[in-house]
């Protein structure tokens, strides 16, 4: 294996088995950059599906604004949900589902949230409106699509001349229809409990990175195998949130962990048996 250090100085180290753990966008990044004669398009990528089905779940926030302070700083960032996910009734118009999930930010966080890039009167009224407000955050199942991706940038280099990535990602219909859902049905909460007016906040680039190392039980559906193991190589593992096949709704940080300490598992048993 050849690496770069924080110099940029190239070093070679043996290694019995690696572990990539860069997550959603530089594990395929990595992948793409270390193409060999075996693998022209990128490291353990016969299959294609290196960078494809990139996700970063459904997002958006809704905003309840009340005629009484709410000082919704004094609590958890998020201190309750509400888990539409588990309803999956297709006749809403989407397949899936999403959380409505309580945040709880501070001035200046909510200042740079609560509307990107705003500026003037109406900006400036939901600032001054800041102790009677709640947040809500909408978290929802995207679906994969193998043109949503990361691929490698043909001009723009990083500092040690190596292309940077490029991520490619459209709205999928059915990510649409539920975006929309869940703002009427945050609304409605806020409603409920005696909202004066809500407000909308568009969805952020990015929230969750998965996907793009897919695992597949059959080498050409993806990019590795149920223990998080490529198929093409049969010493390189990934593990990090890329090898999700699905987004589902909940923040996915608890199944990565559950993930790696399985494959930790499974490799020490295979060091053990001399599987590998």
């Amino acid at each position: 294996m050849l690496y770069l250090d924080k110099d940029g100085n190239l070093h070679r180290q043996a290694a019995k088995i690696v572990c990539v753990a860069g997550n959603s966008i530089e594990t395929p990044r990595l992948l793409l950059l270390s193409g060999t004669p075996s693998f022209p398009d990128g490291l353990a990528n016969s299959s294609g599906h290196v960078g494809r089905n990139y996700m970063r779940h459904l997002t958006g926030t809704v905003w309840g604004h009340f005629d009484k302070p709410v000082r919704m700083y004094r609590g958890e960032t998020m201190a309750g949900v509400i888990a539409d996910e588990s309803i999956h009734d297709p006749d809403r118009g989407f397949s899936g589902g999403y959380y409505m999930e309580t945040i709880s930010l501070g001035p200046a966080f909510m200042a740079s949230f609560v509307e990107p890039g705003g500026w003037g009167p109406d900006f400036a009224a939901l600032l001054d409106r800041y102790l009677n407000t709640a947040g809500m955050w909408i978290v929802g199942e995207d679906m994969p699509q193998e043109s949503n991706r990361v691929t490698l940038n043909t001009t723009v280099k990083d500092t040690n001349g190596l292309p940077v990535p490029n991520v490619h990602y459209d709205d999928h219909a059915n990510d649409l229809a539920m975006r929309e859902h869940a703002y009427a049905a945050g609304q409605r909460v806020y409603e409920a409990v005696g909202a004066q007016t809500s407000h909308h906040t568009p969805p952020y680039p990015s929230t969750h990175n998965l996907g793009t190392a897919r695992m597949s039980e059959r080498p050409e559906d993806g990019v590795v195998d149920k223990w998080g193991r490529t198929h093409d190589v049969k010493n390189l593992f990934i593990s990090d949130g890329s090898v999700f096949t699905t987004g589902a709704a909940a923040n996915p940080t608890l199944t990565i962990v559950a993930l790696a300490i399985r494959q930790a598992e499974y490799i020490a048993e295979a060091l053990r048996t001399g599987e590998v």
